[in-house]
């Protein structure tokens, strides 16, 4: 009777591994043959595919299929492989905790949502559910989640290529350039040169770039230096570019200004109000009003949040914030004119 010898078990061995190495190229999405056999031998050097590989990725293809339940399917057209189900492979279990949070975020996040990022998310997503095994697949599909992220769908379609080209400076710490059409640009955008930071989807579904005013043309009503949350979907498609001037090691200080108002009783007695202002103190006072005071940068957008509150807020600085409510007044005013004395 013969034994296996050592050289057996580590051919076996490195078999396997090599499987795996598949299995693990196919999570990451489809692949032909030669990136395929090219990764493994990147991985494994001399102990990879050999020259002729196509019969040994069949070989490997099909024990994954048979001992293990992988289904791996080939598209004839772009002569990609791509892995439908792990089988016996989907070894990531999760706790009905997890679960949960798992129902939460498809609900949230869900297929063919409005902005371009939900489409990563959707890919990690289908990534995690892969790797549950059966039974748990089945029942993240029976379970409905009773909770879901608010997000709207935005008014407008963001340009994906616009988004990857703003996700470049940022990453790149580079200037970026590009021309825009805000609200009062009429049909005309205009040239902005700004220093990119960062990159917020709001609840409404509108995406910002968070970024640095440094030069407009033609000039208007903005701020140099100034902080602006430039709409993504504004940015005219294929204007924005990354230029080769590097960021400063710190971000210029925009001008900041001590915002002061109050809050009526009917808002302020339950003493729960949201710090929604960067540097907040809240004073609640003995009528059950309050008076809150914090630090802005960007007074159309603290116009914008506390406009939220209605009649029941009165803005007392900055005098810059006050002109802004007193001219939005006036207009509602025209608008909807003044009931008789």
């Amino acid at each position: 009777m013969t034994h296996p010898t050592g050289g057996i078990k580590r051919s076996s061995w490195l078999t396997f591994r090599r499987r795996l190495l598949l299995v693990r190229m196919l999570m990451r999405g489809p692949a032909g043959s030669a990136d395929l056999v090219a990764a493994i031998n990147r991985e494994l050097g001399a102990q990879g595919y050999p020259e002729a590989a196509a019969a040994a990725l069949k070989h490997d293809f099909d024990s994954l299929k048979s001992e293990y339940g992988c289904r791996i399917s080939y598209n004839r057209a772009t002569r990609r492989y791509a892995l439908e189900d792990m089988g016996e492979l989907a070894l990531l279990d999760l706790p009905d905790e997890s679960m949960e949070a798992l129902s939460f975020l498809d609900a949230s996040f869900p297929e063919g949502g409005g902005l371009p990022e939900h489409a990563n998310i959707r890919n990690l997503l289908e990534r995690v559910l892969l790797l549950l095994p059966p039974a748990r697949q089945a029942q993240h599909r029976r379970q409905r989640g009773s909770m879901r992220l608010g997000i709207g769908s935005g008014s407008a379609k963001i340009d994906p290529q616009t988004l990857d080209v703003v996700k470049r400076a940022i990453s790149g710490r580079r200037e970026l350039s590009f021309a825009y059409l805000s609200s009062f640009d009429g049909d005309q955008p205009r040239q902005h040169r700004v220093a990119p930071y960062g990159i917020t989807f709001r609840p409404e579904g509108q995406g910002y770039l968070d970024a640095t005013l440094l030069e407009v043309t033609p000039r208007g009503g903005e701020t140099i230096r100034a902080a602006i949350d430039y709409r993504l979907d504004r940015i005219v498609p294929g204007s924005a570019t990354v230029l080769p001037t590097m960021l400063p090691p710190q971000r210029a200080l925009p001008l900041s200004y001590r915002l002061r108002y109050t809050l009526v009783p009917q808002v302020a007695r339950r003493r729960d109000l949201a710090a929604v202002f960067p540097n907040t103190q809240i004073v609640y006072r003995d009528d059950g009003s309050a008076e809150v005071t914090a630090e802005v940068t960007n007074l159309w957008q603290a116009r914008q949040l506390l406009l939220r509150y209605g009649d029941a807020c009165t803005v007392h600085e900055p005098p810059e914030l006050v002109e802004l409510f007193r001219k939005t007044a006036r207009g509602l005013a025209e608008i909807y004119g003044l009931p008789p004395a």
